[in-house]
């Protein structure tokens, strides 16, 4: 089992990993490029309370430690700081290492999102993506366990007027080696 200095250090990482995801919209007929400031994610440990991380900071070990178990909860939050109106806003957002997605935590604050998630590290997405695999020499077509999710995806069909924000989240566990 990994230590927990290099727990936090992947959680570290993780968030990292989710900030350089992606963020598209259009305005318009032209893409524009992300703009930073307008997303914001935050990672919030539900389990950093318990008494395992408790007892880190007992010993004088960083509480915020993300262990083995632990679930978390990201909160995105975009807001369009342009004049104009944007649509096709769009969240990609990649799973850090050893995350696993918990089943159907997806949600967002407006009805015309769309979740979708990949299990091919982002090349295709589907509301409920599929695998196939042999049984009793046929081959069955069936959900994708959600522990195989790479990626979630946010769609926005509608457009979104300048100063309103978008916020989207889901739930992840930590499990590294699984």
């Amino acid at each position: 089992m990994k230590s927990p200095d290099t727990l936090n250090a992947i959680a570290r990482l993780g968030t990292l990993t989710v900030l350089l995801g992606s963020l598209t919209w259009v305005t318009g007929q032209a893409q524009l490029p992300a703009q930073p400031q307008a997303l914001v994610l935050v990672a919030h440990n539900l389990m950093a309370g318990d008494s395992a991380h408790r007892a880190l900071a007992r010993h004088g070990r960083d509480s915020s430690t993300v262990l083995a178990g632990d679930l978390l909860r990201y909160d995105l939050r975009f807001t369009n700081l342009l004049r104009d109106s944007v649509q096709r806003v769009t969240f990609d957002n990649p799973l850090p290492p050893g995350m696993h997605y918990v089943a159907q935590s997806a949600g967002a604050n407006r009805r015309d999102a769309v979740v979708e998630f990949s299990i091919d590290g982002g090349r295709t997405y589907s509301a409920k993506p599929m695998i196939e695999r042999e049984v009793n020499g046929h081959r069955i077509r069936e959900p994708a366990p959600e522990d195989s999710y790479t990626h979630v995806r946010w769609r926005i069909a509608g457009w979104v007027q300048p100063g309103v924000q978008v916020t989207a989240q889901f739930r992840a566990r930590y499990n590294p080696g699984h």
